[in-house]
């Protein structure tokens, strides 16, 4: 797919930088560090069980070999019976098809492979194949239409150039051997070098093309899978489980917050209350101190006022006292109101007039009510408490006392 190939370069290139990394070395050493610390018996789960399987088909026979072991453990002869009989011999000991616990090689043949060591800079790696095809015609007696090759990369120090160990055979000799090995019913996984010696070592090359290598079925490929599903869906849960405690512990903490609002609210109000109180209390009492009371006006008249003057209306409306009366000599009350603690600014309101039936002036006057600063005055007396009458005729003879008064 169009998609699939434009991203071979991107994947191919940060796989390379990846191998060029310190992190494969890392993980490996993690990985057997974690591994040691597991009881033996466990360790044998994390180790790769797959024994490697060595066919060598030379001098009319095919062996096979395990890795590092030299005495081949099968033997089959080519030359005296059909390849029928041979076929049918190896699938007995193979098995029908690929194993998941074996890998199984085809020694290549050592007079048909050429290596070859070559350097190159560390850019060219993602596409290093690309450049050994278009290379090989200079490096080797070969077109890359004609051979078989894979490489091996190790990078030099520096950083800056790569190491690439080449091993190639002709198509037309590689072809036949592996022609050859599916007529006997091999299905090989790949082609290696062996080493040289008696017991045959991997080198780390295939040269089988990969559209011909065996497919391996994992029967613990399902298994991984359901596992991988599971460990997902167990994630989600748990994501899912965290955000509802989360949502839980939230809706917790605003009925919290919402609570501790209305006892903030409640505690204002009886904040605001109080300090009203205190503020009303701290009025009055200012008020008290500035303004004196009708008790003390009152007694403050009858002090000042002359016996030939009465008063007939007394008016109290907002600190100003308005008096209405009859006097003698009305012109000397404003003199004699002058020195008053309790009375400021008195003045007469209009004219005075003569009255013919009691031969006195008729006046009026007004004036501030209230304590001056420094007015030093007795405190007022406390009202008396009402007393009850024993009898009807003490409650009539007050009141005629009163009456005569």
């Amino acid at each position: 797919m169009p998609l699939f190939d434009s991203l071979k370069p991107v994947v191919a290139q940060w796989t390379a930088r990846y191998r060029r990394s310190a992190i494969p070395a890392f993980l490996a050493w993690w990985k057997a560090e974690l591994v040691g610390c597991l009881p033996p018996k466990w360790q044998v789960w994390f180790q790769d069980r797959r024994e490697t399987w060595f066919a060598v088909l030379d001098d009319g026979q095919l062996r096979f070999q395990k890795e590092g072991q030299a005495e081949p453990f099968a033997r089959f002869e080519l030359g005296g019976q059909p390849d029928d009989i041979v076929r049918a011999d190896v699938n007995r000991l193979l098995g029908a098809g690929p194993s998941p616990e074996r890998r199984l090689l085809l020694a290549a043949p050592s007079t048909a492979v050429l290596r070859r060591s070559l350097q190159f800079p560390v850019a060219v790696e993602p596409n290093l194949r690309q450049v050994l095809a278009f290379e090989m015609d200079r490096q080797t007696p070969f077109k890359a239409d004609q051979v078989h090759f894979d490489f091996q990369v190790e990078p030099l120090p520096g950083g800056k150039q790569i190491r690439v160990d080449m091993a190639l055979a002709p198509k037309p000799a590689l072809d036949a051997v592996v022609e050859r090995s599916r007529a006997l019913g091999l299905a090989l996984d790949g082609i290696d070098l062996t080493g040289g010696g008696a017991a045959p070592v991997r080198q780390g090359f295939n040269l089988l093309p990969e559209s011909q290598r065996a497919r391996h079925r994992d029967p613990q490929r399902r298994l991984n899978l359901i596992l991988a599903a599971s460990a997902v869906l167990l994630l989600v849960m748990v994501m899912h489980q965290s955000v509802a405690n989360r949502a839980q512990a939230l809706e917790g903490l605003r009925a919290q917050v919402e609570e501790a609002r209305t006892e903030a609210r409640a505690v204002v109000a009886l904040r605001n209350q109080l300090e009203n109180a205190v503020n009303g209390a701290g009025y009055l009492a200012a008020r008290k101190g500035t303004v004196a009371s009708v008790f003390r006006v009152l007694g403050d008249l009858s002090g000042r006022l002359p016996d030939d003057t009465w008063l007939e209306r007394l008016t109290f409306r907002d600190g100003n006292l308005e008096v209405a009366g009859q006097s003698s000599e009305s012109t000397k009350l404003i003199a004699l109101l002058q020195d008053s603690k309790v009375l400021v600014n008195p003045a007469f309101m209009g004219q005075i007039s003569p009255d013919a039936r009691t031969q006195k002036e008729r006046f009026t006057l007004g004036a501030r009510y209230q304590l001056r600063p420094g007015a030093d005055l007795p405190p007022e007396p406390a009202p008396a408490a009402p007393e009850k009458p024993a009898d009807d005729d003490k409650e009539t003879a007050n009141a005629d006392a009163a009456a005569a008064g």
